[in-house]
């Protein structure tokens, strides 16, 4: 993958994160139909994947 896209991707995936954690911070009474664990993982999962591609074309190979 390209530089480039790389960023890219895991921009628009940091900003939908954080139009994510406003949306859910107005709005507290909705929730996920699953485990507390799996969601947790989850965003968690999420997480890694976009410190990775914001990370990985910084790095030298």
């Amino acid at each position: 993958m390209k530089k480039s896209i790389s960023r890219i991707i895991g921009l628009i995936m940091l900003i939908i994160a954080i139009v994510f954690i406003m949306f859910a911070l107005n709005h507290p009474e909705m929730s996920f139909p699953l485990n507390n664990t799996i969601t947790w993982l989850m965003y968690g999962v999420y997480f890694l994947v976009t410190v990775v591609l914001l990370i990985a074309p910084k790095m030298k190979k």
